[in-house]
């Protein structure tokens, strides 16, 4: 028996509601237009993270949070070399009181605001997003509420302020070796906001949460060389990134599969 027929060819769905997605496999996001003049982005689906576990090492994004790094050191050395030279070594001697006030607003303000010396977004995660981002990645049961960071991390300015102005204070000079340790600390933690909020980078930012609490746990290190004191006034630091890299693993351990513990070129896929 002979029949006529035609071979099947796929089709592509004519919805309104289809979509022509490509997926940057960096950034583990999502750039899709609906046929209708609109755009937007959104966190990709497991079968497109699957795509892009096979990437390519990407150099060029380690020299990038080096550089950016070192870049940031630099600058905010450079600021506070100026300031000693011009205001504190002068103002330590003459006026300690007036000189410890300036030093622990100024670094107060540098721990929120040290991004700005950084060539890469660092920007913070906001309160208000982390409903959005619950729905986009799974979190332990255990991860505190929203709320509970920036409360933490105001405690922590205060602190971080006040054990910089007793090394200042103990030193005469905002530039000593534990202060810049300090510096490094800051710059670090900018670069590894970029990686986890901005390009959202799990498995990058597992790894680089280690960097940052060392860095912590050395600022600990040289202040209480300096001055007991302030090594224990700034201690709770250490301990609050420790939950902190906890929980940064636990969140890139349970949103399956897996992304690379290393950054990937990207890859472009079309569904």
């Amino acid at each position: 028996m002979r029949t006529n027929a035609r071979p099947m060819t796929p089709t592509r769905a004519t919805t309104p509601g289809a979509r022509r997605a490509t997926t940057m496999a960096s950034a583990g996001e999502v750039s899709f237009s609906d046929g209708r003049g609109k755009s937007g982005r959104a966190y990709a689906s497991i079968s497109e993270r699957k795509a892009r576990l096979g990437g390519r090492f990407d150099a060029a994004a380690v020299v990038k949070y080096v550089a950016a790094t070192a870049f940031e050191v630099g600058a905010i050395s450079f600021c506070l070399h100026a300031v000693q030279k011009f205001v504190f070594s002068d103002l330590h001697a003459s006026n300690l009181g007036l000189a410890k006030i300036c030093v622990a607003v100024m670094f107060f303000a540098l721990s929120f605001r040290s991004r700005v010396f950084s060539p890469l977004n660092a920007s913070r995660p906001r309160v208000a997003n982390e409903k959005l981002a619950k729905k986009q990645k799974k979190r332990p049961s255990w991860t505190p509420p929203a709320v509970v960071f920036p409360l933490v991390w105001i405690s922590m300015g205060f602190l971080r302020s006040l054990s910089t102005m007793l090394v200042f204070a103990a030193t005469g000079t905002v530039t000593h070796p534990a202060i810049l340790a300090f510096i490094a600390h800051l710059s670090i933690g900018d670069t590894w906001n970029s990686i986890n909020n901005v390009e959202k980078r799990l498995g990058v930012a597992a790894v680089g949460v280690l960097f940052v609490v060392s860095s912590a746990y050395n600022v600990v290190y040289q202040y209480y060389n300096v001055l007991p004191t302030a090594g224990y006034v700034i201690a709770p630091l250490g301990v609050w990134l420790t939950i902190a890299t906890t929980l940064v693993w636990s969140i890139w351990n349970i949103n399956l599969p897996r992304e690379p513990l290393y950054p990937t070129k990207p890859s472009v896929l079309v569904a």
